[in-house]
């Protein structure tokens, strides 16, 4: 079964992204000899963890008969994400005149497998741009207006501007990654001693207030300007890079245990069971920001509206977009063009893709019919590989491996070199019993902006189990969307308040439990499912939630067991074959039965010692596994004991 693709991690991205360029840089004294290069490393961490490093390289170099400040910086964070490792890679160049003027930097990231390169040049008034992704280069402009600095000039106007407690300072400069011009604020709060490693360093404390990322770093700084400690918030807790050493780093990320929670602590947990979910008609949902001086991403869109507005919190209502007979609306030419033309990450002139595109749903004539076909196609053909962040849509094609990042880049690039204007969209969805970081597309469809999920899909338009914070076109790369993220994910939780299910509406009442178990009986009041468990049998197991699809768990007498499993529904081409498939996973060689469950014969696998039975509700899949003595007659009787108040067949 192909499920679980939500996005972790987008947040770690973004903070990796911000490390590699938000360091004070190197202050290269002006008695630095040339060629000479300066080097420090630093730590980062998570917690007590060791995560990653940054290494800062600078030299003062001559370029067409001047002398300009280079800075190298290269940042890496390794993670483990259900159980494998998570690698994220970003090395920076900066060339700055003498006086810290920015000229040029070159970014490269590494994300996936392929790397991903920007590099910007700085005229009198304008940007000039270059992405490049594989043999593929995507150029354009932006102006600005001011003076650009880099690390160097930032550096020394941090000494010079800053003597006192209460002394500050502006400037500007470009964030690669946002292919943006941002400014920032530096204040010195005072002195105090820092403690990196084994070394007590009297530091000068500043903060460093940037915009458009929308948070406050605190940095310390030794006598010659350079950094020694910073600290910065993220929904995973603090991260702090700190001076250290290579040897240092490379025995601290050695013992590193790369510890899950990092990505846990940005799930968030459901206040209800929903049944259906890639079926339901509207959700309304209650947001309370915990950090709301962070602000709020833009949540209102065409299909989801702000009900209630308060301090901190948003009452939110989603509905499911119809495929079909809606008012049509138009978009500009400009837009149109936007979301229809090839980037480094939505790369549709590679010719793999534009092969598929033009196979699956060339001859396709209906609109609505080829977008499907080619969702369809993204879902039934990629797999999930938790080891993948970012990359580009000719790199998942390449390598069919994915997570629901990739599946949504793949599927925009699909869909525009079908000729349907596409963007890419980020936010949480739900999913077994958490909300958690998703990235999915929207594609003009019938005078109007359609979702559509390849990674957790529904049989037609997106579900509104979700809630959409930032859209995109990817010109510009992920960062965009991940600031909005960054304001968002570990910072708000999620309380379902309503959702209607054909056309049913469902109130979820205050503290409602998630189950209750009574004289033997298990019910779940929002899946509106219950199961009574055989005699001598008890329940465990009862809240395990993504990417654990246990929905509950029976133990009996003579080493007897019965699980119980939440799927969810799959654009499979022949069902019957898909759902033997997802038993042969659970039993080897077993026999192909039939149980009659709520009114239909569903196949089943069944062996003397472990049988499973499948039951496809809907969107939801239940698989029901019996092992030990006599299992298949276990698996009966459990099949028939097994009751719900939401039969979608």
């Amino acid at each position: 079964m192909k499920a679980g693709r939500i996005l972790l991690g987008l947040a770690v991205m973004t903070w990796l992204v911000f490390l590699a360029w938000s360091s004070a840089g190197l202050a290269h004294s002006a008695q630095s000899t040339a060629g000479e290069r300066e080097t420090r490393w630093y730590s980062v961490r998570l917690g007590e963890e060791t995560v990653g490093y940054v290494k800062e390289t600078g030299a003062r170099v001559q370029q067409a008969g001047r002398w300009h400040w280079q800075s190298l910086t290269e940042s890496k964070i390794v993670l483990k994400r259900l159980g494998q490792k998570v690698e994220m890679f970003v090395l920076y160049e900066h060339l700055e005149t003498e006086d810290g003027l920015l000229e040029k930097i070159s970014a490269d990231q590494i994300l996936a497998g392929s790397r991903v390169r920007t590099e910007i040049e700085v005229g009198l008034d304008k940007i000039k741009i270059k992405n490049i992704s594989g043999n593929q280069s995507f150029s354009r402009e932006i102006p600005y207006t001011g003076r650009l600095l880099g690390p160097v000039g930032i550096g020394r106007l941090t000494a010079e501007k800053l003597k006192k407690p209460g002394d500050r300072f502006e400037y500007q400069t470009v964030l690669a990654e946002l292919a943006q011009v941002i400014s920032g604020e530096r204040t010195l709060v005072g002195e105090e001693t820092v403690e990196c490693g084994r070394n007590k360093i009297l530091a000068r404390k500043i903060t460093d207030q940037i915009s458009r990322i929308e948070t406050t770093r605190e940095v310390w700084l030794d006598d010659e300007g350079e950094e020694i400690k910073a600290v910065e918030p993220s929904p995973f807790g603090d991260i702090v890079t700190c001076l250290s050493s290579e040897r240092e780093v490379e025995e601290a990320m050695a013992a590193s245990r790369g510890q899950e929670q990092f990505f846990q602590s940005s799930l968030v947990r459901a206040n209800v069971r929903l049944p259906q979910a890639r079926a339901l008609d509207r959700v309304v949902v209650r947001l309370k920001h915990n950090r709301p001086e962070l602000g709020w991403p833009e949540i209102e869109t065409e299909y989801q509206k702000i009900l209630e507005s308060g301090a901190g919190v948003r009452v939110v209502e989603i509905n499911r977009v119809p495929l079909r007979n809606a008012p049509e609306g138009q978009i500009s030419a400009g837009e149109r063009e936007q979301y229809l033309k090839p980037n480094a990450y939505i790369d549709v002139n590679d010719p793999e893709i534009k092969s598929v595109a033009e196979k699956v749903a060339g001859g396709e004539k209906d609109v609505f019919k080829k977008a499907l076909k080619l969702r369809d196609w993204v879902s039934r053909n990629l797999a999930f590989d938790p080891g993948f962040v970012f990359a580009p849509a000719s790199e998942v094609m390449r390598t069919k491996k994915a997570t629901c990042a990739g599946y949504a880049a793949l599927l925009a690039a699909l869909l525009r070199a079908a000729g349907l204007p596409t963007r890419y969209l980020m936010g949480m969805v739900y999913a077994n019993g958490i909300w958690g970081g998703h990235a999915w597309v929207e594609v003009w469809l019938g005078g109007r902006w359609v979702p559509l999920d390849a990674a957790l899909p529904s049989p037609g338009a997106a579900d509104p189990a979700r809630i959409v914070i930032a859209r995109s076109s990817l010109e510009e790369g992920p960062g965009e969307s991940l600031l909005a993220a960054q304001r968002f994910f570990g910072y708000v939780t999620i309380e379902v308040v309503e959702f209607s299910l054909k056309e049913r509406p469902i109130r979820i009442m205050p503290n409602q439990p998630l189950y209750e178990i009574k004289d033997g009986r298990y019910f779940n009041t929002g899946l509106q499912l219950g199961l009574r468990a055989p005699a001598g049998f008890t329940f465990n197991e009862l809240d395990r939630v993504w990417p654990d699809k246990t929905l509950l768990a029976l133990k009996g007498p003579d080493d007897q067991t019965v699980r119980l499993f939440q799927e969810g529904w799959l654009p499979a081409e022949d069902m019957e074959r898909y759902l033997l498939e997802r038993l042969r996973k659970e039993v080897n060689g077993g026999k192909v039965s039939r149980i009659r469950v709520w009114g239909k014969q569903r196949p089943a696998l069944v062996s003397t010692d472990k049988s499973a039975l499948a039951i496809l509700n809907g969107t939801d899949l239940f698989v029901v596994v019996a092992t030990g003595k006599n299992s298949e007659k276990l698996l009966a009787r459990v099949a028939a004991a097994l009751e719900t108040r939401l039969i979608a067949n």
